[in-house]
């Protein structure tokens, strides 16, 4: 058994996880801290306690355990978080501290790529050995597979998939740049502007805007904003489609609870705009079946 962090741009989830896979135990909490200065210490804190709340109600002790496991957006280096933009932290030094705590092994990977290490044992791209997974959330991460092995560049950052720019000049990211793939196409921002546009509440959940969502998927009113997201997907996708060529892609992230309603208007946007290369070449679009388990599945399933 092993613990699985999953930390989000807007959630926390910690979970104690079997050999096979499977959540024994989870504990989540939304991330609601607004000052920058208080984050660093509500995630470190919310994780110890959830480790120890876990740890208690299974009634097991850290002897028992393998190790700690932690999904997380930003640069991972030297066993430390860096730059973590969507959350405004620079640094967090995690490891050092659960370590001191618990006297566990803490084992760190960028969030994207353990989603997908977990769909990729477990799920649905477990029947290729070739496939992207693609993380639509609050920001966009990834992760892709050859032969079965996760693709890592050197310097472990790359596969910013996110940050891929698909619009000259378009709109600022958080990251500095203009034009990524992620300020058209995160469920972030698909959340806002459907939200902005059918006048809901500011404060309301990302739980109920989905809802709002399925409910309007049809309304002339954000009709025109699902169009031009699927178009924005579209593109994104045929490009990682187009340097890859994989069996599969896999979308996972906040989106597994719209994805039956977009992803046959990607599927037919794809054909018909010819944007793919090899258009003899049937790729499957597919939800992560995992849903938003998976970080902490592949959080707890590093080697």
């Amino acid at each position: 058994m092993n613990i699985g962090i999953d930390i989000g741009g807007s959630h926390i989830g910690v979970g104690l996880v079997g050999s096979s896979g499977k959540i024994i135990n989870k504990k989540e909490v939304d991330i609601t801290e607004k000052d920058k200065k208080n984050i660093e210490k509500m995630i470190i804190n919310t994780i110890t306690n959830f480790i120890k709340v876990i740890l208690k109600e299974q009634d097991i002790e850290t002897k028992e355990l393998g190790y700690i496991g932690i999904a997380s957006p930003g640069t991972i280096e030297n066993n430390c978080i860096y730059n973590v933009v969507n959350l405004g932290v620079e640094k967090l030094d995690i490891a050092k501290i659960l370590n001191k705590e618990f006297g566990l092994e803490v084992k760190i990977k960028n969030d994207a790529k353990c989603a997908g290490i977990a769909e990729s044992m477990y799920g649905s791209t477990k029947p290729a050995q070739d496939n992207i997974y693609l993380c639509l959330g609050t920001g966009i991460g990834g992760a892709a597979f050859i032969n079965n092995k996760l693709v890592e560049p050197r310097y472990k950052s790359g596969m910013e998939f996110g940050h891929m720019i698909i619009q000259k000049d378009g709109r600022e990211c958080k990251c500095g740049s203009k034009g990524c793939f992620e300020t058209y196409c995160s469920m972030k921002v698909l959340k806002r502007e459907i939200s902005e546009t059918l006048e809901l509440n500011e404060n309301e959940t990302g739980a109920n805007i989905v809802n709002e969502i399925r409910k309007h998927i049809d309304d002339l009113r954000i009709k025109p904003l699902i169009e031009e997201y699927v178009q924005y997907l579209a593109i994104g996708i045929a490009n990682l489609i187009n340097i890859f060529e994989p069996e599969i892609i896999c979308i996972g992230g906040s989106f597994v609870y719209i994805g039956d309603l977009i992803i046959p208007k990607l599927k037919k946007e794809i054909q018909e705009k010819g944007l793919l290369f090899n258009s003899r070449k049937e790729i499957d679009i597919v939800l992560a079946s995992l849903g938003n388990e998976a970080g902490i599945i592949g959080a707890a399933s590093l080697l």
